[in-house]
């Protein structure tokens, strides 16, 4: 008789389902001939919490004057509610009949220590084998079952996963409880991982905001070819700017090279668990938590492979799998080189497992951006277009390109956002019109992160941009932030202690976060990226034999230990330059808050946004601010609004009437009301669905070769014509038209 623990449920229904047996259900397990399953429930152990530990009764753990502590040995508890599934599987390995126990732990570090916790736990002695398993189709379980190794050959995943998880648990609970005593308040979620995240939100956000712009003029011609100048002038050189535009309006500007050339586009690559977290979230607005969850349904049901995998590659080990695969989708599509064991730690890229149930909501959606990646990498056919690279002087040299698509291939399956641009036909010493103009510019500050850059970033932390591909030898050498089985529940628990935000597709830092990162900072702690990967690195050594578990754990213990004895103490309050607006006297600042001993005080965060120096400096003054947003009710909502402070210093909103746009007239099809938008002067019935008015007069009319001012639009609109060098314009029902 053996004994299977399975990590979870789903995948105990699914053993069964491969082992080709009558089994009967018991209340928590399932028997047959051969074999008893237990399903787990993920962790059913947990470490005990510091006042649990008999040297720790009576004393407060809570006190700095008894931390660091660290367990002699560690010890776990039984989550509450679990019980039951503990106590049958000690009933069942009792049993003398039981001669094998089979650990069906997901195939990664976690998965690993989660059954042999329970099993050390319980002082089995009895024989363990390990199927390492990637696939839960049945001919993926078959297979597992069939190769499946002593558990003793994992020892050092095993040892991996406990080094991590002491790691954790010692630096998590002593400086969370440290930084809580020294900042005077509680709950300071002081982690590793959580922390490296936070801080790089944090620091983005800090140099978005002390970004100063830098105002210039460009130069461009944007008629039927854009041509845009290397020469910036600077913003008091506008007039530099008009001549310079001036002298290549007066100078041909001559074709002088045309290269035609066939090109294939490469095909994306196959989805790692961070890649589709963040696919999803750009196309649906799926959270990461909520595209892993749905991820690791679709594999529970054999539908997809492992979802938690780092990589964009498959395992040699894998070709006959890819192999069976493509034969059930047919002949269009073939195997394509991304077989690569270097890039692999375990756990290949997301696929297809060929099997197909009726799924919906979530699942549905993701099941079909794995499957359109798959179909996508393995076309037959390629993409392919006829790149035309046009070189054009005019005082001086530009270079503009263009395509046109030849056949789809991949791109019948998953459609890019790349925008191609369609050159007119031109060839060699042909003149192209111009008509270049001073153009307002400003350098721009760097873009929040994003679920994809954020991801990116988390997988590679050092690479310089986010289009360099990923260092694979790093990333598996443990150079990461968290792995990809814990990453989303660390990020979805920095949302819900509200030191980060997440607004449709874009990360920011609230005042709590901000809180975090600076008492930190003022108290040693360490939660760079840089520490974190090399704690990362440290543990991943353990795996591989290469360094000892008890030397990774004695370095982290000293780092926590010269910490605390510094007893670094928070200041609450600082003395600002800012002066109370009621007795003229410093104020005193915290992260939050300005305040005087005279009784004024005004907070520095409303409704979860914090205000900048020129905010607060207005309301000090007494004065009513611009319109603002980013403001975030209690519902999550997001809102705009003016504030105005009180003499207290007690901050009101004011919400002003939305302004109507100027009209510029009647639309000439409707005759609804005609208003300026970004791009032209649209009639104000045209909706989204296509069926209402569709008038506009486009401010740069390519066609027309016309540049229209709002001036030019309003006359146009009341039945005037505007003159051009080679015509007139008029309006009509259908638009503008050039006679």
């Amino acid at each position: 008789m053996k004994l299977i623990i399975a990590e979870k449920p789903s995948l105990a229904r699914a053993v069964i389902s491969s082992l080709g047996e009558s089994f009967t259900k018991h209340d928590e397990y399932y028997e047959s001939a051969n074999y008893y399953v237990v399903p787990l429930q993920g962790h059913i152990l947990e470490l005990k919490d510091y006042e649990d530990y008999p040297e720790n009764r009576g004393r407060s753990m809570w006190r700095v004057e008894n931390l660091p502590f660290f367990p002699q040995s560690y010890e776990y508890d039984i989550i509450r509610g679990k019980k039951k599934i503990y106590d049958c599987v000690r009933k069942l390995l009792r049993q003398k009949e039981v001669t094998e126990v089979i650990h069906c732990g997901d195939a990664d570090r976690e998965g690993q220590i989660i059954v042999d916790l329970v099993l050390e736990k319980l002082g089995n002695t009895k024989p363990v084998t390990r199927p390492f398993i990637k696939s839960t189709t049945k001919e993926g379980l078959r297979e597992a079952f069939a190769a499946r190794r002593p558990n003793e050959e994992y020892r050092n995943i095993n040892a991996e996963g406990k080094v991590r998880e002491y790691a954790d648990y010692d630096f998590g609970k002593n400086l969370s409880r440290y930084a809580s005593r020294q900042a005077g308040v509680r709950g300071l979620n002081v982690g590793r991982v959580i922390g490296a995240i936070v801080t790089e939100i944090y620091n983005r956000d800090l140099e978005i905001e002390q970004f100063v712009p830098r105002d210039y003029f460009k130069v461009e011609s944007d008629l039927d070819v854009k041509l845009t100048s290397s020469k910036e002038f600077e913003k008091n050189q506008e007039k530099e700017a008009e001549e310079y535009a001036k002298r290549l309006n007066e100078t041909d500007a001559i074709v002088t090279d045309v290269k035609k050339a066939r090109q294939t586009k490469k095909p994306p690559k196959l989805f790692s668990q961070t890649d589709l977290q963040g696919a999803a979230n750009k196309r649906y607005g799926i959270s990461p938590k909520r595209t892993l969850a749905a991820a690791q349904k679709l594999y529970e049901n054999g539908m997809i492979t492992y979802p938690r995998t780092n990589t964009n590659y498959m395992a040699e080990g894998d070709r006959s799998m890819i192999a069976g695969v493509l034969a059930k989708m047919g002949p269009e599509f073939e195997m394509k080189r991304v077989f690569d064991d270097s890039k692999v730690d375990g756990h290949s890229a997301i696929t297809p497992t060929g099997v197909y149930r009726k799924v919906s909501g979530d699942e549905e959606k993701i099941y079909m951006m794995v499957l359109d990646r798959f179909r996508a990498v393995f076309c037959k056919e390629p993409c392919t277009v006829l790149k035309t690279t046009v070189s054009i002087e005019c005082l001086e040299k530009f270079k503009v390109s263009g395509e046109v698509p030849l056949t789809a291939g991949w791109k019948k399956y998953e459609k890019t956002a790349e925008k191609t641009v369609q050159l007119p036909e031109l060839n060699k010493g042909d003149l192209v019109p111009h008509d270049f103009r001073p153009v307002a510019a400003q350098t721009k500050p760097p873009a929040h992160y994003t679920v994809t850059t954020l991801g990116k970033w988390m997988q590679n932390p050092f690479r310089k941009s986010d289009e360099d591909e990923i260092d694979y030898a790093k990333m598996l050498s443990g150079m990461e932030i968290g792995t990809e089985a814990t990453r989303a529940a660390i990020i979805d628990k920095a949302i819900r202690k509200e030191y980060i935000d997440l607004t449709k597709n874009t990360y920011t830092i609230l005042p709590a976060g901000r809180f975090l990162v600076e008492t930190c900072r003022t108290l040693g702690i360490d939660m760079s990226s840089v520490k974190t990967a090399e704690m990362g690195r440290n543990t991943k050594a353990v795996s591989r034999g290469e360094r000892n578990p008890e030397d990774v754990l004695a370095e982290v213990r000293s780092e926590i230990s010269g910490i605390i004895a510094g007893r670094t103490e928070v200041p609450k309050y600082t003395e600002s330059e800012l002066r109370c607006p009621k007795c003229g006297e410093k104020l005193q600042e915290s992260v939050n808050r300005l305040q005087c001993g005279c009784g004024y005080s005004l907070q520095k965060v409303v409704a979860k946004k914090r205000l900048d120096d020129k905010t607060v400096d207005i309301l000090l003054k007494g004065g009513k601010t611009p319109l603002l947003r980013g403001f975030k009710a209690k519902t999550g909502k997001s809102f705009s609004a003016c504030l105005v402070a009180k003499e207290d210093g007690k901050i009101e909103f004011e919400f002003p009437e939305r302004e109507e746009k100027e009209t510029l007239g009647n639309c000439p099809k409707c005759g609804k009301p005609v208003r300026e938008n970004r791009k032209g002067y649209g009639c104000s019935g045209w909706s989204a669905d296509g069926k209402g008015c569709d008038f506009v007069i486009w401010k740069s009319d390519r066609a027309l070769k016309a540049k229209i001012s709002r001036e030019q639009a309003k006359f146009l609109l009341s039945g005037g014509t505007v003159k051009l060098e080679d015509g007139v314009l008029r309006l009509t029902k259908d638009g503008l038209a050039k006679e």
